[in-house]
């Protein structure tokens, strides 16, 4: 049924004209007829006000600018005159000088009289002059105090700044415009305007009112019908909408239009189908969250809660826990009061909650079978049989077991599988030595290879010397680069400092595998055990 509807609403949504596709058409046509009628009276009437505006104008414009034309003319024609008789009287004046130098005074009294009346009349010359010099100075002046206009505001450049415009206010109190063209030589040039804003006819008015009037009519008829068409598949959303809000999110969104509406509904519906996924994931994912937490309850529970005590010899352990959830643990088990020690770490090959709990189904069978103090082979040999039958196929466990005879100084060695051997540092000579016996991983098989494979070996604990169990994350912790420690770093490091006492070895490790590391993240968690013998 769900899906009949969806392939209705698809088919249905996929036909029909887009919303902006039908708005544009039907305003295109509407407007297209009103713009034709509307274009052609502004065109008649627009003609007729820029013939009148262009007339009143010019005239404006010749009556401004011819009074200050010609006070311009008359001006230049001062400053001009000014200059020639500046010319003139200097020139006078040179010559009275020059009379001066060459006729000097002295002599009979005819030559007297005739240099005299010759220097007079040079002086004469000269004071003519510069009185009408002066009198064109005053005329420029007089000239210069005549203003018809006001500049208004900054002045706007064109042209490259050739032609200057501004504002201006005339004698008169009305306003204008100006225009200034300053050429290379000789005073500016100036044309005055009226303002022309007023000069326009006002019947256009009317008409730009009246076409508005219509063109906002004709828009809005459109506009309703379009919202009419739009409406009602919009209101079925909005109801579906209102049922999806309400926690329905099995409702499916039915749309009845094309275009944008049908695309909108299927986003609506798309987005429904969304939240239920997101709706299971988040119930998913707090299923997870507190698998996780489960996991690090039992990871926990896994590490030893106490460090066994026998004279002359110090225990210590270290686990460093991964980014994930592993299985790993390490764990003392004591045989009875007084009895043999064992040390014992194991890797489980699942992650996760799984890993954890096989980790802790391993701990419990080892821990009944090995503390009875039985003999070991038979111990390993009936846990194995019960993880084979309680563990799924492709999960095992390996373990590497030390049981230590404290009286005798020996510990017992078996390895199920565990890839990384026993390590022996020697107190005598400060080296290390390994300890790899045969077995197969815990759980792998139901018994005849297991026990077929297992075998034994005996490693003397002298005093000064110090026995270290470790499981694979001690050597495959890599740095940032990608490089990992390996078992040959490893060993080296349990050589540099295996004869401190064991708190100072454990913390020396970890600094060293931490510092290994760096900001690269641990894939596994590193579960490390050690005995040394005082």
């Amino acid at each position: 049924m769900t899906a009949r509807r969806k392939g209705a609403s698809e088919e249905r949504g996929s036909g029909g004209l887009p919303i902006w596709m039908r708005f544009t058409l039907s305003m295109t046509v509407a407007l297209t007829v009103v713009s034709s009628v509307a274009g052609f009276l502004l065109y008649k009437s627009a003609g007729q006000v820029s013939a009148n505006v262009r007339q009143q104008s010019m005239v404006g414009a010749t009556e401004l600018t011819a009074p200050v034309m010609q006070v311009t003319v008359e001006r230049q024609r001062a400053i001009a005159e000014r200059e020639l008789y500046l010319a003139l009287e200097q020139q006078a004046a040179k010559d009275a000088a020059t009379t001066a130098k060459e006729f000097p005074e002295g002599g009979d009294s005819h030559y007297e009289g005739l240099r005299r009346a010759f220097q007079d009349y040079q002086y004469g010359q000269r004071d003519a002059f510069k009185a009408q010099r002066e009198a064109r100075e005053q005329r420029y002046r007089e000239l210069g105090t005549v203003e018809s206009w006001k500049q208004v505001g900054k002045a706007t450049e064109h042209a490259s700044g050739a032609v200057l415009e501004a504002s201006v206010t005339y004698a008169d109190g009305s306003s204008g415009v100006i225009f200034k063209h300053q050429g290379r030589e000789g005073a500016p040039v100036y044309l005055l305007l009226p303002d022309i804003a007023n000069i326009a006819d006002r019947s256009l008015l009317g008409l730009v009112i009246g076409i508005t009037f219509v063109i906002i009519l004709v828009g809005a008829m459109v506009s309703v019908w379009v919202a009419n068409q739009v409406s009602r598949p919009i209101t079925r959303i909005v109801e579906d909408v209102r049922q999806i809000a309400a926690g329905d999110l099995d409702h499916r969104v039915v749309a009845d239009a094309g275009g944008e509406v049908g695309m909108l509904a299927r986003a609506i519906d798309r987005m429904t189908r969304s939240l239920a996924e997101a709706r299971d994931n988040e119930v998913e994912l707090e299923v997870r969250q507190r698998e996780l937490q489960v996991a690090g309850e039992v990871r926990e529970q896994l590490l030893p809660q106490s460090m066994p005590v026998r004279a002359g010899y110090e225990f210590g352990h270290l686990h460093l826990a991964s980014s994930g959830l592993c299985g790993d643990f390490l764990d003392y088990i004591e045989a009875g009061a007084g009895g043999a020690i064992g040390l014992l770490v194991c890797e489980v090959s699942g992650k996760g909650l799984p890993g954890a709990i096989v980790g802790a189904t391993a701990r419990s069978y080892l821990r009944s079978t090995l503390a009875e103090g039985g003999e070991l082979k038979a111990a390993l040999s009936s846990a194995n049989r019960v993880l084979a039958r309680d563990v799924r196929r492709g999960m095992a466990v390996t373990s590497l077991f030390a049981s230590l005879d404290a009286a005798q100084g020996i510990a017992t060695v078996a390895c199920s599988g565990h890839k990384v051997p026993l390590i022996r540092f020697t107190g005598e000579d400060r080296k290390v030595r390994v300890v790899h016996p045969e077995g197969i991983a815990l759980g792998f098989d139901k018994g005849p290879v297991f026990e077929s494979k297992l075998e034994l070996a005996l490693v003397p604990v002298d005093k000064g010397d110090r026995l270290v169990l470790v499981n694979s994350g001690a050597v495959t912790v890599v740095n940032t680069d990608g490089v990992e420690l390996g078992e040959k770093g490893l060993y080296s490091l349990v050589m540099k400092h295996g004869a401190l006492p064991t708190e100072q070895f454990l913390a020396k490790l970890r600094a060293a595998l931490l510092a290994h590391a760096g900001d690269a993240p641990r894939e596994r968690d590193i579960s490390i055990v050690t005995v040394s013998r005082a």
